[in-house]
């Protein structure tokens, strides 16, 4: 690749110069045919080396101009099939203490336990840090007030499928009305599988609601490295897709 950008920069000595005044009275398809001929002509007594350096210095802009697009076309043709394809499971973590030490490859495992691995997708969002005393500070006082909005723009809006948190953010997303009531959210069925785990939070009516699970036993809860041991999860969106995604969840988390 260095020796071809060097090529390109390095103008080859040229045999025979345009005639100018015989190309200006050309038509568009005749100035090609000429060139092409001339690069035939100029080409044809020069070394294998000679030749494919002429080439390149003369079709530089070409090469540069069709290598970029292909690579724009490539990355954009990625991202939409990316975004096309359907989702595993989408999750937002609040206040994980060492983002370098989370255990994505646990969500991994889980679509793959699942057997909605491949061409799937999975959505995740590990920098959110939220807590009830700073966001009841005036807004003024809070530099940070603007993370607060966007995260709860997302929830609202059914982009997350499930919440893990500490209880400190726990709180704040019962105080927000963040996450769904269990009892009204879940079937039977999945209300069973985590009564006994059912964190009671006030939410924004300062009402006893019954809001997350604790989950901090589980070998998957351990599994993620949060930095910290008591784990709740919640669930904020409302869609079909969230609720069959969370019962796919809970069905693996407690089966």
């Amino acid at each position: 690749m260095r020796e071809m950008i060097k090529e390109f920069e390095e103008a080859p000595v040229e045999k025979k110069e345009d005639n100018r005044l015989e190309m200006h009275s050309l038509s568009r398809k005749e100035k090609r045919k000429f060139k092409k001929e001339q690069i035939k002509e100029t080409t044809e007594s020069m070394t294998p080396s000679e030749r494919r350096k002429y080439l390149l210095y003369y079709y530089k802009e070409r090469i540069i101009i069709t290598t970029i697009a292909v690579v724009v076309l490539t990355i954009l043709g990625i991202q939409i099939y990316k975004g096309t394809r359907p989702v595993a499971i989408s999750y937002a973590v609040i206040n994980c203490k060492n983002q370098l030490q989370f255990n994505a490859d646990a969500f991994e495992e889980y679509a793959e336990a699942i057997g909605k691995k491949d061409g799937y997708q999975i959505n995740g969002e590990t920098n959110v840090e939220l807590k009830k005393n700073e966001y009841t500070k005036s807004y003024e006082e809070n530099a940070n007030s603007q993370k607060y909005i966007n995260f709860e723009t997302l929830a609202t809006a059914d982009q997350y499928d499930i919440i893990f948190t500490d209880m400190e953010g726990a709180i704040y997303c019962g105080m927000m009305d963040i996450f769904y009531p269990l009892d009204k959210f879940l079937e039977p069925e999945y209300y069973d599988k985590i009564k006994d785990r059912i964190v009671i939070l006030q939410n924004m009516k300062d009402e006893p609601t019954q809001y997350a699970i604790d989950i901090s036993d589980t070998e998957f809860a351990k599994s993620l490295n949060l930095g910290y041991d008591d784990i709740y999860i919640g669930f904020p969106g409302d869609q079909q897709d969230n609720h069959d995604r969370v019962k796919d969840f809970l069905n693996y988390l407690f089966p």
